[in-house]
């Protein structure tokens, strides 16, 4: 219970800091289990990295280069998941996102990890921004949240000379959904 605790606490001050240029984009848990070589975790931050980086510029392809070509998540495939990034990026601005990483476990033999992870992803409205009656909120132009997650498990594989996200639910289409986050970005 109180790890529970523990991690609602972090939660919560991860939204509160969401605007703080202090929070690394990419972070590791002080006390998290890492079982991989410095230069194997190099190169998994560096993937959330560039993701970071495709949303700051709004980079489709950019962001889509972080998943794997055989990329499937609750049912969706690559295609999919594409097609709501574009959404995403026609209804917002300055997105960025914040990981924090409480595990990460890498088989070189076969190639894959698992890291969890407590994330957000933010973004400006475009809709509240364009908005023909002005309202306080419309006016701040603040960052709203447009997906979240607490200790998923982003499976990677490594791909074409990079680590890229394979999903989020190891199972394919057989999940089962009661009592369980739907966690579709990255």
């Amino acid at each position: 219970m109180r790890k529970l605790y523990i991690w609602v606490g972090f939660l919560f001050l991860l939204v509160l800091s969401c605007n703080s240029s202090s929070l690394a984009v990419t972070d590791i848990l002080e006390g998290a289990e890492v079982q991989a070589d410095p230069e194997t975790m190099k190169a998994i931050l560096a993937t959330f990295n560039r993701a970071e980086e495709a949303l700051r510029i709004e980079s489709l392809s950019g962001i889509m280069a972080v998943y794997s070509k055989a990329y499937r998540n609750r049912g969706l495939r690559k295609e999919d998941t594409s097609r709501i990034w574009e959404d995403i990026l026609s209804r917002y601005d300055h997105l960025s996102s914040r990981h924090v990483f409480s595990r990460i476990v890498v088989d070189r033999e076969k190639g894959t990890a698992q890291v969890a992870c407590t994330g957000t992803i933010f973004g400006v409205s475009i809709l509240r921004r364009d908005s023909k009656v002005p309202s306080p909120a419309s006016l701040a132009a603040e960052p709203v949240q447009i997906d979240i997650w607490f200790d998923a498990i982003h499976y990677l594989v490594f791909e074409e000379g990079a680590w890229k996200i394979i999903g989020h639910d190891p199972g394919g289409d057989k999940y089962d959904s009661f009592g369980s986050g739907i966690h579709l970005l990255f």
